[in-house]
């Protein structure tokens, strides 16, 4: 289902397992003008404006977050700048650390109590999307 999906999509730049795994969980692969979170979040992976301005892609938001090629860029360069090796937790992957951070915010890989168990539930749901994507 999720290769049907993305192949459908003209991207310009190739995805990883992980960020498609991210867009399936955010909005099932959906793209264009797409909000959540009471439109404080928008397009295919769901970004909001802290997120967008901090990864510093130009651009104005939502508009270019309604782009999945920059929604992907946005996500790349917000990894970037979080998750740094020295912030994640022994025993976390970086798929995870990534995931919690982009579900999170910069704030995510000391999250506790019930934040903590928002990520946990995040991250198992972009755990099934990674399992889905490799049958």
């Amino acid at each position: 289902m999720i290769t049907t999906l993305i192949a459908t999509v003209a991207l310009s730049i190739d995805m990883t397992p992980l960020e498609r795994a991210i867009w399936k969980v955010e909005t099932n692969c959906r793209t264009g003008e797409i909000w959540g979170d009471n439109h404080t979040s928008a397009g295919g992976f769901q970004i909001g404006k802290p997120y967008f301005t901090d990864s510093k892609i130009k651009g104005k938001w939502p508009d270019a977050v309604f782009d999945l090629d920059t929604s992907v860029l946005c996500f790349r360069a917000y990894m970037a700048r979080y998750a740094k090796p020295h912030r994640i937790s022994e025993g976390m992957t970086k798929a995870e650390a990534m995931a919690r951070l982009h579900n999170g915010g910069p704030a995510a890989l000391r999250a506790t109590g019930k934040k903590k168990e928002n990520l946990d539930r995040y991250w198992s749901k972009v755990q099934k999307a990674l399992k889905e994507l490799t049958r």
